[in-house]
């Protein structure tokens, strides 16, 4: 007798020794073996059953497929927590992962799932160590512009998080959005980020259309936030009515759409690029709070600058003793806080980072400094936030 057409032969993996069946079992001639539920109390049973017993087709691979995410899962969380937990190594592996998912969307089984996840390491690292994600976003190396503007979007998103005391849901959907934000055109960032000279015609029009062909994209990817879908259409919306695509007005825009886009641009101002020169993070700060990159929030645009510092940790800075040193930690005081001393001006690099107290006058800060000046590599650094 032939095998009834919506029938499927048992995977291994729903049938396991001392576990309960995840799908009833059938005989070739559609009599009903074993109901779900029931216990394989053998190897003999089971081998017995994977050689004659079928499934409802629909339910085998409903099944399977769950069974494979959640052993896939399994797999992140141990893989996880065998890494070491350094913010900058971190980070690393996120901008990585990142890298992977925004420029195969479509391709990735799993998307919104595997974006949740990005997210979720990103909020644990903001509970976790927060000065040293802060870190991370200025000194860890990339080479994909596109998805790695997205990932720091995101991770400043989630220390701003805890000091807005966002719920965790809402919280979790506002850094999936800025993940996503420009997942229609990632390529395209990293094309503009080594153009020299104007968008052309097209490269406009892209721009112009990526909040709503993102959000399309999310949809054919499997995202059913509609808040997420709403921040990331409305993240290049201005409160003068003046941004796009739809030229919403303040009150049409969701708020957090607006802190989205508010911690874009900061991202974006810090980063060199063919397009324009990157800026001290101090610098960054002082444009915003003068409200020379856009009418923002001013309550969002306090709440940053309080959260972030002056001179944020992984920023560096030259102190009175002339060493230029690398702010490690916020303190209540914005213009004292934790550094740690990398080199004289005009000398080579410390055997190791050396920690100074900047409310000492010696060691007090005078201004800060470009990345450049402080002559280490970051791995250098990486051990200043284990």
């Amino acid at each position: 007798m032939s095998e009834s057409p919506n029938k499927a032969k048992l995977h291994p993996l729903l049938v396991r020794v001392g576990k309960e069946l995840q799908v009833d079992v059938y005989a070739k001639n559609g009599i009903l073996l074993l109901k779900k539920g029931h216990y394989v109390l053998s190897p003999e049973q089971r081998d017995k059953l994977l050689t004659v017993g079928l499934g409802d087709a629909d339910e085998v691979e409903a099944r399977l497929e769950r069974e494979k995410r959640e052993r896939a899962a399994a797999q992140r969380e141990a893989e996880e927590a065998a890494r070491p937990k350094n913010p900058l190594i971190e980070l690393d592996f996120l901008t990585r992962r990142i890298q992977g998912l925004l420029n195969h969307a479509l391709a990735v089984h799993g998307f919104a799932d595997a974006i949740r996840d990005v997210a979720d390491g990103l909020a644990r690292l903001a509970e976790r160590t927060p000065d040293g994600l802060i870190a991370a976003c200025l000194l860890v190396p990339f080479s994909d512009y596109g998805s790695s503007h997205s990932l720091r979007t995101a991770a400043l998103l989630a220390v701003l998080g805890k000091r807005l005391g966002l719920a965790p849901a809402e919280h979790k959907t506002l850094l999936c959005a800025a993940l996503t934000m420009n997942v229609s055109v990632t390529l395209l960032h990293n094309q503009l980020a080594q153009q020299g000279g104007p968008l052309t015609t097209e490269q406009r029009e892209a721009m112009f259309a990526h909040p709503i062909l993102g959000s399309a994209i999310l949809r054919e990817a499997g995202v059913d936030d509609e808040r997420w879908h709403d921040l990331v259409q409305q993240h290049h919306e201005d409160h003068d009515g003046s941004g796009y695509p739809m030229g919403l007005t303040r009150d049409e825009i969701d708020p957090l759409a607006h802190l989205l886009r508010l911690v874009d641009v900061l991202a974006a101002l810090l980063v060199s690029n063919a397009q324009r020169p990157g800026q001290l993070p101090s610098a960054a700060l002082a444009r915003l709070f003068k409200g020379e990159c856009g009418a923002f929030d001013a309550t969002y645009v306090a709440v940053l600058i309080k959260e972030l510092g002056i001179y944020p940790p992984g920023s560096f800075v030259r102190l009175a003793s002339n060493e230029i040193a690398v702010v490690t930690q916020r303190r209540d005081k914005a213009n004292e806080p934790k550094v740690a001393a990398l080199r004289k001006v005009d000398g080579p690099p410390y055997a190791e980072p050396l920690p100074r107290d900047t409310h000492n006058a010696m060691h007090k800060i005078v201004e800060a400094a470009p990345a450049a000046a402080a002559g280490v590599r970051p791995a250098f650094l990486v051990r200043l936030w284990k």
